[in-house]
């Protein structure tokens, strides 16, 4: 079904269009990377303050209502730019165990993000229970690890090799 689809999506005209036009891979991939800097730079401030280690004086939730949104639209930009980079090359990254790990904790990392976002506004963390405060920051230690994880496995995809089978 994944062979098919892959497919498929090669022989659709944006496709064709996206592979055929040399700079467009490039232009996408290099907004693609730009945006990562966006997201990390916004999950390292929220995540180093969950930690306690910069902008003690500001309070979590004020951080956190400044930075989410960076968050949020840089992974708006990074899924449009990621289908872009798929669609010119379908069975590039489909077809690549890396891919799907990256897919995995892509949504780890997010979900874990909003949760620690929403969790950091409520009575419990602020109410300066210690075993809150310990659960944010290991949240913190969690995201900056899944983060992390998912820049490698994005670079790895283009040096695995595809499942056997994989059309080419």
């Amino acid at each position: 079904m994944l062979t098919a689809f892959a497919l498929w999506l090669r022989a659709t005209p944006l496709s064709i269009s996206i592979a055929s036009h040399d700079w467009v891979i490039p232009a996408v991939q290099s907004l693609h990377i730009v945006t990562i800097a966006a997201l990390i730079g916004s999950i390292l401030v929220i995540n180093l303050r969950l930690l306690g280690l910069i902008e003690r004086s500001q309070a979590v939730s004020a951080l956190m209502g400044h930075y989410l949104p960076v968050v949020a639209v840089s992974i708006l930009v990074l899924a449009l730019t990621g289908a872009v980079l798929i669609m010119g090359e379908p069975t590039r990254a489909l077809f690549r165990i890396t891919f799907w790990i990256k897919m995995a904790l892509v949504l780890a990392a997010v979900i874990l993000t909003w949760g620690l976002g929403r969790f950091s506004r409520t009575r419990l963390a602020l109410s300066g229970d210690a075993g809150a405060a310990l659960a944010l920051k290991g949240g913190a230690v969690l995201a900056l690890l899944l983060w992390t994880a998912i820049i490698f496995a994005g670079r790895w995809i283009g040096y695995t090799e595809g499942w056997p089978g994989a059309p080419q």
